[in-house]
C-alpha cells in the first residue's frame, strides 16, 4: 500500500525555543482513516500544520503523495481539504456564495460547481439555510459549512480538526456517517477529543504527549495493550482518597480520571472475586461508599489513558532523578 504522508524525524521548535514536536517519524497509508489523539499542547496542531505545509519543520522532511511538502507546494494543496477547529468565515456572505467562491478558487467549472454545491449542502444539512448570511449561523452550522468547504475540491486527503465540536447529536451522527463513506476511498486525518468518534471511524491512531509520539499503528493494537477485562468501581462522595489508597496499598492504577468511579485492569492471574474482596475491604477502611462494581471489556478510552498515564509517570521518574 502506498503512503499518503511520510514524516521523517520531524522536529519543530517555535520562537523562544519551545519544542512542539521532537524527532517524530511515521507513515500514513493511503485511503486509511487516522485518529490523532493527545491533550491540548501535545503537538497535534503542529502535526496538522506541518502536514498541510502551513509551517516548515525545524528538522526532518515531510512527503505528501510522494512529493516534498512545504509552504509553496500549491499542486499538493489542490488535492487536500482542511477543516480548522474554529473556522473563520466572512459574516456578510451567504453559505452558498462562500462555497461557490471556494469552488471557483479550485477551478471548478460551472456545471461541476453547481453539482458539488447541491450535493454538499444536502450532505451537511444546510440546503434550507444556503441563502442565509454566515454571520447568523450557530457554531455547529459554521462547523458543517466548514465540512462542506473542505470537500469542494473532492480531495484525496482530508484533514479535519474537531469536526464534531459544537454539533447537536443529529448533526454529529450525520458527520460521522459522512466520514464512514470515505473509508477506503480517501485518506483522512481526524483530530478529536471525542474518543467515541475516533473509535467509530478510525482504523489507525497516532497518540501524542508533550511533543512525543507514543503510539503509531492500528487502533486494535492500542486496545490490545489492555487485558480483556476491566473492573469498574462506582463510588459516592469522591474517589480521590480511595484511588490513592488502591494505588499505594494494592498497586493498581486507575485507568480513568472520573470523580465518581475507578477503572482497574485485571491481569490474567487476578481472580475477580479476590480483587473485589480487596477493594471492598479498602473501601471500608477509607470510609468510601461503593455504589457498584462490574466487569467491562476493552475500551479505547482506557487504553489511551493507560498510555498517557504511563508516559507521564516515566517523565516524573526522569525528573526526580
Amino acid at each position: 500500500m502506498n503512503d499518503a504522508i511520510v514524516f521523517e524525524r520531524i522536529t519543530k521548535i517555535y520562537e523562544g525555543r519551545q519544542i512542539a514536536v521532537a524527532d517524530i517519524s511515521f507513515r500514513l497509508p493511503a485511503n486509511s482513516t487516522i485518529g490523532l489523539l493527545g491533550a491540548n499542547g501535545s503537538g497535534k496542531s503542529t502535526i496538522l500544520r506541518l502536514a498541510l505545509g502551513l509551517i516548515t519543520p525545524s528538522a526532518g522532511s515531510i512527503q505528501v503523495f510522494g512529493q516534498r511538502m512545504h509552504p509553496g507546494a500549491r499542486t499538493i494543496r489542490q488535492r487536500v481539504g482542511f477543516l480548522a477547529d474554529d473556522p473563520a468565515f466572512p459574516k456578510d456572505l451567504t453559505a452558498i456564495s462562500y462555497l461557490r467562491f471556494v469552488g471557483q478558487c479550485f477551478g471548478l467549472g460551472r456545471e461541476e460547481l453547481k453539482a458539488r454545491l447541491g450535493t454538499l449542502l444536502r450532505a451537511v444539512g444546510l440546503m434550507d439555510d444556503a441563502g442565509r448570511k454566515i454571520g447568523t449561523f450557530s457554531t455547529g452550522m459554521k462547523t458543517r459549512l466548514g465540512v462542506a468547504a473542505s470537500l469542494m475540491n473532492d480531495p484525496e486527503l482530508l484533514v479535519w480538526d474537531e469536526p464534531t465540536a459544537g454539533l447537536d447529536p443529529i448533526s454529529r451522527r450525520q458527520t460521522l456517517e459522512l466520514l464512514e463513506t470515505f473509508r477506503g476511498k480517501k485518506t483522512v486525518i481526524l483530530s478529536s477529543h471525542i474518543l467515541g468518534d475516533i473509535d467509530r471511524v478510525c482504523d489507525r491512531l497516532l497518540v501524542l504527549n508533550q511533543g512525543q509520539l507514543l503510539f503509531d499503528g492500528p487502533r486494535v493494537d492500542l486496545e490490545n495493550l489492555l487485558p480483556e477485562s476491566v473492573l469498574e468501581i462506582r463510588v459516592s462522595g469522591g474517589v480521590g482518597r480511595f484511588r490513592a489508597a488502591v494505588r499505594a496499598r494494592l498497586g493498581w492504577t486507575d485507568l480513568g480520571r472520573d470523580e465518581d468511579r475507578m477503572r482497574i485492569e485485571l491481569n490474567g492471574h487476578d481472580s475477580v472475586g479476590n480483587v473485589v474482596s480487596s477493594l471492598l475491604a479498602l473501601a471500608k477502611e477509607t470510609e468510601t461508599v461503593v455504589d457498584g462494581i462490574n466487569s467491562t471489556g476493552r475500551r479505547l478510552e482506557d487504553a489511551y489513558l493507560k498510555l498517557i498515564t504511563e508516559d507521564e509517570f516515566r517523565g516524573f521518574l526522569r525528573a526526580s532523578k
